[in-house]
């Protein structure tokens, strides 16, 4: 009985051996041999050149350009200073300045814009009596802005504007040789600034320097320097 079973299996492994080697020599058959002018140009390329099929490292992966920045309806609000360089300046000091704008980027180079603005004042440099006091000055106008962009991510804006500005309080400055400062009178000034432009398509920001004159609203009745000051803001904009 025992022998049967070995014979069994000698019969098995006899006839297994010449299926593996036919499927061998189907294999080498089926595999492609390099030829002499593969062979030469392996052998000739240059030190650590990357073989064709091993793709792209990361570093050379093309990285997507950011989206275009967006024009259209623009609001802008911004927080900065006015210092007066006039004959106000021996009366305020420096002066917080709070600002918001609207405009329309008809072009992505020129924006008309609404102004509003906000300067909360005192009157600590001036000689008692009488005591210090705080007074709002604001002011609200027309501009026109234009950018000149610098790559992709930044710009220079340069922009006008003209309005009517007012103090709040009757008689804060008149007693000190402004008559006409708590009455609208017209202003024009003219800023420079720098945008800089967010991954996010809508925002930027920007800081803004320049000057501005308040004409007869700020003039001393006793004469004296131009009713000047200097301004500059931080700002943030969103474009719709």
């Amino acid at each position: 009985m025992r022998g049967s079973w070995l014979g069994a299996v000698g019969l098995l492994f006899a006839g297994a051996c010449p299926a593996v080697a036919l499927a061998a020599d189907g294999e080498a058959e089926n595999e492609r041999k390099l030829t002499t002018g593969e062979i030469e140009q392996w052998l000739e390329a240059e030190p650590g050149a990357k073989p064709v099929d091993q793709g792209a490292t990361p570093e050379e992966e093309e990285t997507p350009l950011p989206a275009p920045r967006e024009h259209g309806l623009v609001v802008e609000s911004g927080i900065g200073f006015v210092s007066h360089i006039g004959s106000l300046k021996h009366i305020t000091p420096t002066a917080p300045w709070f600002q918001v704008r609207l405009g329309y980027e008809f072009f992505s180079f020129l924006m008309p814009f609404l102004e509003a603005d906000l300067a909360i004042a005192t009157t600590a440099y001036a000689t008692e009596p009488p005591p210090p006091r705080t007074y709002f000055h604001y002011a609200g106008g027309v501009g026109l802005r234009g950018t000149i962009p610098i790559g992709r991510l930044f710009g220079i804006v340069l922009q006008g504007s003209l309005g009517v500005a007012q103090i709040s309080e009757q008689n804060v400055l008149s007693i000190y040789g402004f008559p006409d400062a708590d009455e609208p009178n017209l202003y024009y000034g003219a800023e420079l600034g720098f945008e800089w432009y967010q991954v996010n398509p809508h925002l930027a920001l920007a800081a803004h320097g320049g000057i501005r004159s308040y004409t007869a609203g700020l003039e001393r009745d006793r004469g004296g320097e131009a009713p000047m000051a200097v301004v500059g803001s931080a700002t943030l904009r969103y474009a719709f």
